[in-house]
């Protein structure tokens, strides 16, 4: 997300959320902030001026030399753009963008600066850990953010990363890393209200791809990105999250199970219909749905964690300790904290 000093930015509405930094990380093994001093200096403050004096800022991420990856929303259609690094300016000569995606490249040809490793994403699965580095709230400094793999939505040629790891404003266009210190992801939206916070990162993939591309020399976007979309037109990943945070099941039911006739073998489409119907009381078709779910894929923790609350509410011990047991095998530490009395 990008931080504005005057107003906000035709395409941000759908971001606003306060930063939650390293959610029960005492129980993990990610590295200490001293341990990511190398891939701090990989990291750029991206800044962005606007007409009457609108300034902004995001996050950026240096993936070759001379070569910043950002979001396209952090700029699109200012009046100019640069990126800080200790107090010095970097002005682009040249930008490659794909503004459908909101994944930009800055091109410039005199910054000092080291080339993070960009990994995969192609081999992420659910509940594999993962940090975010971004500039949160005008932070002089990168700061960490740490989390899980929750969410690979399939869209068009690749997938939507979601993850626990939480950012804020300001962190449009930071990165997502592994524990290998690999690039993942591109820290790009997350879902509206202050209940629950769903953050989502474009895949790594798409960085290489567009640099195949011909960069343009102005800022002039030619799309909205995706996620901007009326929320018809969104993906159904997203469409889902807005009656889920309003309560409204039925509606929610409704686009679950749409988006399950469109795409069966999806368990995050099976979990979401099976979260409507357990909200709505219907145990046994919310227990099929979920374990639908699970069956497609045996590393979702949620639908687990959502079975485990029909079991109590059942009072069914057989799938009590059939979930337990299972959701251990994913992570046995989550599982000790929640089940403590």
């Amino acid at each position: 997300m990008i931080r504005y000093h005057i107003k906000m930015n035709k395409f941000i509405k759908f971001l606003t959320f306060p930063i939650l930094f390293g959610i029960h990380q005492a129980s993990f093994a990610y590295p200490a902030q001293a341990e990511l001093f190398g891939l701090s200096e990989s990291m750029v403050h991206v800044w962005v001026t606007y007409g009457d004096g609108v300034t902004g800022t995001g996050s950026g991420v240096v993936i070759k030399e001379n070569h910043v990856a950002t979001d396209c929303h952090v700029f699109a259609d200012s009046k100019g753009v640069n990126v800080v690094k200790t107090f010095k300016k970097y002005v682009p000569i040249a930008v490659y963008a794909d503004w459908k995606h909101d994944l930009c490249i800055l091109q410039f040809d005199d910054l000092p600066l080291p080339a993070v490793k960009i990994g995969t994403s192609k081999n992420l699965q659910y509940e594999n850990k993962v940090f975010a580095l971004t500039f949160p709230n005008d932070s002089p400094i990168p700061l960490p953010s740490y989390g899980k793999i929750k969410g690979l939505h399939p869209f068009e040629d690749s997938h939507i990363i979601r993850t626990s790891a939480a950012f804020t404003v300001g962190s449009s266009g930071g990165a997502l890393f592994d524990l290998d210190f690999n690039l993942i992801g591109i820290t790009t939206f997350k879902s509206p209200g202050k209940r629950l916070g769903y953050f989502y990162a474009l895949p790594s993939e798409w960085i290489m791809e567009l640099l195949t591309t011909t960069p343009q020399l102005d800022l002039v976007s030619t799309d909205a990105p995706f996620w901007s979309l009326p929320d018809n037109e969104k993906p159904f990943f997203m469409q889902v999250i807005m009656p889920m945070q309003q309560e409204d099941w039925m509606k929610m039911k409704s686009i679950a199970s749409t988006w399950v006739d469109s795409a069966e073998s999806d368990a995050d489409a099976w979990y979401f219909l099976g979260l409507a119907h357990f909200q709505m009381d219907d145990y046994a078709q919310a227990t099929s749905s979920l374990q639908k779910s699970f069956s497609l894929n045996n590393r979702h923790l949620d639908a687990l964690m959502q079975l485990y609350e029909i079991a109590k509410v059942e009072n069914d011990s057989e799938l009590s300790e059939w979930t337990v047991s299972n959701m251990r095998k994913i992570d046995s530490e989550y599982v000790e904290y929640i089940l403590k009395p």
